[in-house]
């Protein structure tokens, strides 16, 4: 700023020194190049204490000045930490970042921080103004490169999101069963064949990216088929309900087979559902809860959630391949009987 302002003075006095007329006496005209002179040695005197490196930036980056060094430009750290020992003859500024100010760190300017609370060691000279804004999750160093979350948050935070997502599966699976008891009962009859059902939606799982990719490459090479671009999203869409529905069906053909009945014949698919719905998410569910025991036991349900994921994942994988085989089914065309010959 100080920079800035002797160079816009020093332009205005250029410029009002030549705009004068040439009819000026030499009183006048002494007087400013005077002022012009000694603006020119305070800009020489200013430019000889600074180091024209530029500002000292990091972004996502550590700062440090050891003992001994010096730096004459601020120094800005954004997304890092910043050790200083040494000395710095302007301001310092950490955003997102830890700051660190050993016993031989000297600070001539000011001292901004946003993020974490500064480490300033009782030896340290800082000569202006110490300014932080600490905001932090209880239990959370939110510094971008040195995170400190303890475990028991994490154990919270994945509850919270487990409970959030089973939630909206069985909220959907609900109303699909509720809307749609025969389409679930199909395909219920259907993943009562795991290992080929299984099979065909393991397939589909890896070849959907793939597949995905090769038909927007087509459209777009296609000029025609560049506006059905937009139909994709509502395509991954229809294939989401398709699965979740596929989903439920796994739910309801383990709820029937622990009724000792059938998943294409149940005759109470709502209650088939609640009770597979448990069963394959149940571990998930305890190891979860188990999670957030302190010690070994917390260990131990980290394990156990790993298995339910498992458990999830087969279920998810055969249910894929139920919806996918009943919608192919689906698409195919019964040939008109024939008739009887006389």
């Amino acid at each position: 700023m100080t920079r800035l302002i002797l160079v816009v003075s020093l332009v205005l006095s250029a410029t009002t020194a030549f705009a004068q007329p040439d009819d000026w006496s030499a009183g006048p005209r002494r007087d400013r190049e005077i002022r012009r002179d000694r603006q020119w040695r305070d800009w020489d005197d200013w430019s000889s204490r600074r180091d024209h490196d530029g500002v000292h930036l990091r972004i996502l980056h550590d700062y440090r000045l050891e003992s001994g060094a010096t730096a004459n430009e601020p120094v800005v750290v954004i997304g890092g930490s910043a050790t200083i020992d040494g000395h710095v003859n302007d301001d310092v500024v950490v955003i997102g970042g830890e700051l660190k100010l050993g016993p031989t760190a000297v600070i001539d300017g000011n001292v901004f921080t946003a993020g974490t609370e500064p480490r300033i060691d009782p030896a340290a000279q800082v000569k202006g103004k110490i300014d932080r804004a600490v905001f932090s999750i209880p239990g959370v160093d939110v510094g971008w490169r040195s995170v400190n979350i303890p475990r028991g948050w994490w154990s919270f935070a994945s509850l919270g999101a487990m409970v959030m997502r089973l939630g909206m599966v069985l909220t959907i699976s609900l109303l699909l069963t509720l809307i749609a008891p025969g389409w679930i009962r199909s395909m219920a009859g259907r993943a009562s064949s795991a290992g080929s059902a299984g099979f065909l939606g393991a397939m589909a799982e890896v070849l959907f990216v793939p597949v995905l990719l090769v038909v927007a490459i087509m459209l777009v090479i296609s000029v025609i088929g560049i506006p059905l671009l937009a139909a994709i999203p509502f395509l991954i869409a229809g294939g989401a309900m398709l699965w979740i529905g596929g989903f439920a069906a796994v739910a309801v053909n383990l709820g029937a087979r622990l009724r000792g009945s059938r998943g294409g014949e149940s005759s109470v698919p709502m209650l088939d559902l609640l009770t597979g719905f448990v069963a394959i998410t149940g571990l998930t569910i305890i190891a979860h809860f188990a999670a957030l025991a302190p010690g070994s036991m917390g260990g131990f349900g980290w394990m156990l959630q790993t298995a339910g994921l498992v458990i999830e994942y087969v279920a998810w994988t055969v249910g894929l391949g139920a919806a996918l085989s009943t919608f192919v089914a689906g698409r195919r065309r019964v040939p008109p009987p024939v008739p009887a010959t006389a």
